[in-house]
């Protein structure tokens, strides 16, 4: 049965802990896109968009981070893109992912763990959507950070709620004024679903420095 909206959004926007999160994330898989579908989500476009602006075809490889059921995945490699790698802390949103059959590799790990990548593995590192309170943490950018190229870029959408309580525009400065990364385009606030005022995103186009 889909999940209500309400339901939906209790699962993984008011988990307690790291497992809550990952138990309803396996819980929502199979209904996740036709939910995502019904709500109009519109962040795997708008990212895809802004890597397509700073990224040639052919260049790669490229992380999706928090790649849930692989929807950015699709969209990029439909935009023409290739050299595919997805990292979720669920698995079964990763079973799904790899039903799309558009990634190289798929690593269940979450954001904000030390990842098993060499420094400087990715041309570009894309996430939609992961990033926000009971999500993805700000002190995850740090190791999203190192493990992408110098002179790469990093696409980056963040929840609105919430999101000064969880140290996101502090770190993102932090990263700035410590050299990490320089900021190539900010975008929002916006809608990232149809018809609700509570959806609120930031996104960002950095590109890395050091």
């Amino acid at each position: 049965m889909t999940l209500s909206r309400d339901e939906a959004l209790g699962r993984v926007y008011h988990a307690r802990t790291r497992d809550d999160l990952r138990e309803g994330y396996d819980g929502w898989a199979s209904d996740y896109d036709a939910d995502m579908d019904r709500r109009g989500y519109k962040l795997p476009g708008l990212v895809t968009t802004l890597v397509a602006r700073h990224v040639a075809l052919g260049d790669g490889p490229i992380l999706d981070a928090g790649a849930g059921t692989g929807l950015l995945g699709e969209w990029l490699q439909l935009a023409g893109y290739r050299d595919l790698t997805a990292i979720d802390l669920s698995q079964g949103m990763l079973d799904i992912a790899r039903t799309r059959e558009v990634y190289d590799h798929l690593v269940c790990a979450a954001i904000g763990d030390s990842l098993d990548h060499a420094d400087g593995h990715f041309r570009v590192v894309a996430s939609a959507g992961a990033f926000g309170v009971h999500h993805a943490p700000a002190s995850g950018l740090e190791e999203l950070v190192r493990i992408t190229q110098p002179g790469g870029h990093l696409v980056i959408t963040v929840r609105g709620i919430g999101m000064e309580d969880g140290g996101f525009p502090q770190e993102i400065k932090r990263l700035e004024d410590t050299g990490r990364w320089r900021k190539l385009e900010e975008h929002g606030p916006f809608f990232a679903f149809r018809n609700e005022a509570d959806s609120l995103y930031m996104a960002w186009v950095f590109e890395k420095t050091a």
